[in-house]
């Protein structure tokens, strides 16, 4: 697993002293804080982490910790998440759906830090060595984590297209294409063959048409859409669905002009990053995939 840990706090001061000091005791760990509200919003979506420290009191914010909980649990299903709170006996009835769902990892009382982070490191440690996952799942956990928490802009695509076609790969498609120019001088990211012996795929053409946009501040818009289902439609009946990878949002403008384009007979999906998640950590990720398109283009 890639350990990745995220701390959440409205007070800075105490969000960096923890962040330090977990980093020196978990040195293979890779830690990072957020304290301002549009920070603390956009590291939930923007960052890789299988594991949030999340404080609950945020008293000079319009959201909370149960606030951010719900948007780590949209944006990075698999993430585990330490509950910290000076009044937790304030908060137990709410946090028991929270529970309940699996998405608490550990609740901790704040405290002084020579106690405190003793503790946390050994919640942390203990839940890294319990959950041992298959290698092929720790490659694509690592590939996504370095693609969406890479800042240089030139760099960051190509990570995330390397991390996609290892997605396809491990789901047994065998030929991939990286940034083809078609007749029109469209340049696709990913052309893949279509030639799995599968009744399922073999509806939509001989390639699927790739989109990768590892873009988590900006998302997925409108001229985005009509861009790349121009360049599937543009494809002679070789391809009929386009598959779209992102690490941030669909516009809701996306939506709607899908719909206007929907008589086409060209279907886009659409893969965030909980999506994405999901088809790293489910046991049959061929399976996962046809159960994302069934409920989007079906």
């Amino acid at each position: 697993m890639n350990k990745s840990i995220l701390i959440i706090d409205d007070q800075e001061s105490q969000a960096q002293e923890l962040c330090d000091a977990l980093q020196k005791a978990l040195n293979d760990c890779c830690l990072c804080y957020a304290s301002e509200e549009s920070d603390i919003m956009a590291k939930i979506i923007t960052r890789y982490y299988s594991v949030a420290i999340v404080d609950l009191r945020m008293e000079h914010y319009n959201i909370d910790g149960f606030t951010v909980m719900d948007q780590i649990m949209i944006a990075n299903p698999y993430a585990k998440i330490i509950v910290v709170s000076t009044y937790l006996s304030e908060y137990m009835a709410r946090l028991s759906e929270y529970i309940s769902k699996g998405a608490v990892l550990a609740i901790s009382e704040k405290k002084d830090l020579g106690k405190w982070v003793p503790e946390l490191t050994q919640i942390i440690n203990g839940y890294y060595d319990k959950d041992i996952n298959a290698f092929a799942i720790q490659i694509l956990e690592d590939l996504f984590a370095k693609a969406k928490n890479e800042p240089d802009t030139i760099k960051k695509g190509r990570l995330f297209e390397e991390f996609v076609v290892g997605l396809f790969r491990q789901m047994g498609f065998i030929h991939i294409e990286t940034r083809v120019r078609d007749k029109a001088s469209n340049e696709i990211d990913l052309i893949v063959r279509n030639d799995l012996n599968d009744a399922f795929f073999s509806k939509f053409g001989r390639y699927l048409f790739v989109e990768c946009k590892n873009r988590p501040e900006l998302g997925f818009n409108k001229n985005d859409f009509i861009v790349f289902n121009k360049k599937v439609s543009s494809s002679n009946g070789d391809s009929n669905l386009g598959v779209v990878f992102t690490t941030g949002h669909i516009k809701r403008s996306v939506y709607l002009e899908a719909l206007r384009e929907s008589e086409k007979g060209i279907k886009i999906l659409y893969l965030g990053s909980g999506e994405i998640m999901r088809l790293i950590h489910t046991p049959n990720m061929l399976d996962e995939f046809k159960e994302i398109i069934d409920r989007q283009v079906a």
